[in-house]
């Protein structure tokens, strides 16, 4: 399955097998950790990887030598790279450099504030669609609500009642990526799964070329806003702005909606923290505002929690671009480097009892004791998602507002997990609403 990864030359046998991964990835990552230490060497469908789970050298790796790894491609035509071509969460370089500059603005500060009302106004029209006794699956509605908000917020324009169509080419796509050897069969090889990708891919252009065409004429400070200027300016072409509108839509809501299913499912079963929770969001003066972020403490810990149990980005890779070394093992050059967040986010050596869902361990004092990087729902360093203050706020308001409106009970009591390009439950997560 995996191997100790000696310093000096590289080279020594991969035990294991693609199968073996591809049976249970997770499993698989956890035992290559356990069994081989911060250090390992695996086989994945034929690529040697090496993983990582010690926090000082994730930390090297995306913070003090980030200069020294980029992003795989994993082949420039199949994959993420394939979907989202130069896309933020994609690029490289300038390229990647050059975008980060141009959109952070849409990302920062008041501007953030300022998404607050819309996201608690599609919550609460989510909410509205709700009736007492409901048996609902809490992914797909949490899936369309950040579809809009993202659209409505981030693009500037509205999806107009087609949130399912888009959910469900969403969810198509990602099956893409469902492991398996199939994974990795071209895209051009007609079978079924890719014809299925294909036609979903097209069935989102045709969307995005609708936003792009009721945004037309307008002015903001939107995502879609700057990159259209930035089109005008020459600065992207068409291929980079159609990349980019993929990105946010697919990034954009994909894993708040997925820390959203795994709250409502994890507090549904924890008596004690429902309590709370209820109390807290009971205690605001009416709907929740950007001003009340502060002031829910406990919910932010409640999403921290979930995060660290259940991390929508489960892994993160990166290329090194020179030979390195990393927990005193030699990184060559060329090689990819994975660093589970599901494997680091259950470590025993940082969190006591860590299959436990316990939001109350999120002190401020156990936070300063925290190596950093024991905990990177949103990776770290230059490439930092973007979007983690989005997010985080998002969560919060949307928990809030159905929060002091609804308690949702679980329906499905177990929940598996497939890892596709995020963390997602293998099949509806059933939950019944009860109006409070």
């Amino acid at each position: 399955m995996a191997n100790r990864v000696p310093s000096g030359p590289p080279g020594l046998p991969v035990v294991g097998t693609s199968l073996q991964y591809a049976d249970d990835p997770l499993g698989f990552m956890e035992r290559a950790a356990r069994e081989f230490g911060d250090v390992a060497s695996i086989d994945v469908y034929g690529q040697e990887v090496y993983q990582v789970v010690d926090p000082d050298a994730v930390r090297r790796v995306l913070v003090e030598n980030a200069d020294d790894y980029r992003k795989p491609t994993f082949g420039e035509d199949e994959g993420l790279a394939g979907l989202l071509g130069d896309g933020l969460l994609t690029s490289n370089g300038d390229v990647w450099r050059r975008q980060r500059s141009a959109l952070q603005p849409a990302f920062f500060g008041e501007r953030l504030n300022a998404y607050a009302d819309e996201m608690v106004a599609n919550a609460e029209r989510t909410g509205a669609s709700w009736s007492d006794g409901d048996v609902l699956d809490v992914h797909a509605e949490m899936s369309e609500l950040t579809l809009r908000i993202v659209v409505e917020t981030l693009l500037g324009v509205e999806l107009d009642g087609m949130e399912r169509v888009v959910r469900d080419a969403l969810l198509n796509v990602g099956e893409r990526f469902r492991p398996g050897p199939q994974a990795f069969v071209p895209e051009e090889v007609p079978t079924p799964r890719n014809l299925q990708y294909r036609r979903s891919v097209q069935r989102l252009e045709r969307v995005l070329r609708e936003l792009r065409r009721q945004h037309e004429g307008r002015e903001g400070d939107d995502v879609l806003a700057i990159l259209l200027r930035m089109r005008d300016q020459d600065e992207v072409d068409e291929d980079m702005l159609r990349d980019e509108m993929m990105t946010m839509l697919l990034a954009g809501h994909d894993t708040t909606a997925l820390t959203l299913t795994y709250v409502w499912w994890l507090v549904a079963d924890n008596p004690a923290v429902e309590r709370k929770f209820h109390e807290e969001v009971d205690a605001l003066d009416g709907p929740p505002t950007a001003a009340d972020l502060a002031e829910l403490d406990y919910l932010e810990k409640i999403v921290t929690e979930a995060m660290r149990l259940y991390p929508p980005a489960y892994v993160v890779y990166r290329e090194a671009t020179v030979d390195d070394e990393l927990a005193g093992f030699r990184i060559p050059q060329g090689s990819v480097v994975s660093m589970p967040q599901w494997v680091v986010h259950r470590d025993r050596r940082w969190f006591d009892d860590p299959e436990t869902f316990r939001p109350e361990r999120w002190t401020d004092e156990f936070r300063r004791d925290l190596p950093p990087f024991a905990y990177f729902p949103f990776g770290g360093g230059p490439r930092k998602c973007i979007g983690d203050g989005f997010a985080m706020r998002e969560a919060k308001l949307v928990l809030a507002t159905l929060g002091r409106r609804y308690e949702l009970d679980r329906v499905t009591e177990d929940v598996d997990l497939v890892p596709l390009v995020t963390l997602h439950p293998d099949g509806p997560v059933e939950m019944r609403v009860t109006e409070r």
